[in-house]
């Protein structure tokens, strides 16, 4: 247990939102990882990891790779891969993922749906877009 707590607290970030920082407003990032231990309020739609430390509040609908929540969240949840729960971790509403951990001490409120591994796949060929030809 040890050894998962110190790589969830050194794992390489992009973009940070510090404890002392509060953002509203929708961000959207095709890749890297964010990590918030601020408050954020809105829409989050992250084509890498997202990481809820313990000092973090998200208040709105989040979409991810793979989300790691050690603090608090109100909103919609989808993990297009593992959603992992810290003892900390405290979470009210809905949630789709691939994968759920959940450790002992978490809170969870809501729904929560499993999305097939194929589904990964399909989702990604339904971004493509294709353009006619002139």
């Amino acid at each position: 247990m040890q050894r998962d707590r110190e790589s969830f607290n050194t794992r390489k970030v992009d973009t940070l939102v510090g404890k002392e920082c509060s953002f509203k407003g929708n961000l959207e990032a095709p890749g890297g990882a964010l990590r918030i231990d601020g408050y954020y309020e809105g829409e989050l739609h992250i084509g890498g990891d997202l990481i809820v430390g313990e000092s973090g509040k998200v208040v709105g609908d989040i979409v991810a790779r793979n989300i790691i929540i050690a603090g608090e969240v109100r909103g919609s949840i989808e993990a297009r891969g593992k959603l992992e729960l810290a003892p900390t971790a405290k979470v009210t509403g809905d949630s789709k993922m691939v994968i759920l951990v959940i450790e002992d001490g978490a809170y969870l409120q809501g729904m929560c749906m499993p999305l097939p591994r194929g589904e990964l796949k399909e989702r990604g060929k339904a971004l493509q877009v294709s353009t006619p030809e002139a």
